[in-house]
């Protein structure tokens, strides 16, 4: 049972023993007892703004202040509103449980301040000191303008990994919790994820003009593996960034190469592919020579 179902009973069994209590003391009303709960669940009721949760009901009862034992069925919008602040506080202390939301942030470019804004706001959300990329898909605009982001991120709790999917689009934000992993279970896959700050940084470093001097479509698509994979080489159109934040070819080795990889796509505005195509390696170990991209 998670904190925030607690809280929850807390409230039900308060509100029902104070409804009891009160119909003892107030002048003769009928039905007082089912009027008292439905100020307490007013004063609950809230609405999702912008990632913020305004206290809806608790305005509301305001309008609908009664007359008759008014100062009873006010204590019940006040026990309600005292609820509705316990809730917000909830997710700093329950992890057990990812409550699904949206949020408005507008217009987002990898070229401005506007990317690592919501970059903060997503590890607000997520809101764990371990978060990995399972997979990922960003489409970006020449000119740096994001069209879409998808990414499927893994997060260790106390005792299990959530699997959460981030989305954005249309300037909206978006979360939900797809799947949860008990740790003995989950251990050695997240073992073997990238690190979703690490993954980041092949966005933050490199200058968005490496990624557009390579694909000359209209629309770049950016398709993360978060595996920590083996790779060889297989012919030129495999790229790695090097120590340096650029794109370079990736030198031919004869021992395989651990890295992280990126498949870049060349888009048309419908959509389609154009045919561009290359595999970009970061995050690499190479065992003969530590960096062979200077040549």
């Amino acid at each position: 049972m998670t904190i925030q179902l607690y809280v929850w009973a807390a409230f039900l069994v308060i509100s029902v023993l104070l409804g009891v209590r009160l119909n003892q003391l107030k002048e003769p009303e009928a039905n007082f007892f089912p009027k008292f709960l439905f100020y307490s669940l007013l004063g609950i009721v809230s609405f999702p703004i912008g990632g913020f949760h305004i206290p809806i009901g608790f305005l509301l009862s305001f309008l609908f202040f009664p007359k008759q034992n008014s100062r009873y069925k006010w204590y019940g919008a006040l026990l309600g509103f005292f609820f509705f602040i316990v809730l917000l506080f909830v997710p700093l202390f329950d992890q057990s449980g990812f409550r699904a939301e949206s949020q408005q942030i507008g217009a987002v470019s990898v070229t401005n301040e506007s990317f690592d804004e919501m970059t903060e706001k997503i590890l607000q959300r997520v809101h764990s000191d371990s978060i990995k990329l399972d997979r990922g898909k960003l489409q970006i605009h020449r000119d740096g303008d994001v069209q879409s982001i998808e990414y499927l991120l893994m997060v260790e709790r106390a005792e299990s990994f959530q699997q959460i999917r981030v989305t954005y689009a249309d300037g909206q934000l978006s979360y939900e919790q797809v799947d949860e992993l008990r740790k003995e279970s989950g251990q050695a896959f997240f073992e073997k994820l990238v690190e979703f700050d690490h993954m980041l940084s092949t966005l933050r470093e490199p200058s968005w003009e490496e990624y557009t001097d390579v694909i000359a479509a209209p629309i770049l698509q950016l398709s993360y593996d978060g595996l920590y994979d083996m790779y060889t080489f297989e012919n030129e159109s495999m790229l790695m960034i090097n120590r340096d934040n650029e794109l370079v070819k990736f030198w031919l080795q004869r021992e395989p190469v651990l890295a992280n990889s990126i498949q870049l796509v060349g888009l048309t505005q419908e959509g389609r592919s154009t045919g561009e195509r290359y595999a970009i390696l970061y995050n690499y170990s190479i065992h003969q020579r530590e960096d062979l991209t200077d040549q």
